[in-house]
């Protein structure tokens, strides 16, 4: 019988399971991309999936911490 849990082999899958940079780009980007790569890589690659995660949930946080400080801004230029 083979062991799965052999040092060789997570080390392999380690190295497999880190999310590409350009993904992760694009990730922060398009949150919406974020949260397909999360749910395609969740159960093969979970730590690229949580990378995937992450990103886009800080690129919702800024996008929305953005769009509050523009309606801020055009607010006070109407007075």
């Amino acid at each position: 019988m083979e062991d799965n849990n052999s040092p060789i082999q997570n080390t392999e899958d380690s190295a497999d399971d880190k999310l590409h940079v350009g993904l992760t780009i694009l990730s922060f980007c398009i949150p919406l991309a974020g949260a397909i790569i999360y749910f395609v890589k969740k159960e093969k690659a979970p730590k690229a999936a949580k990378t995937a995660c992450y990103a886009a949930l800080i690129g919702l946080g800024v996008s929305i911490v953005l769009n509050i400080i523009a309606t801020l801004m055009g607010g006070l230029g109407s007075f």
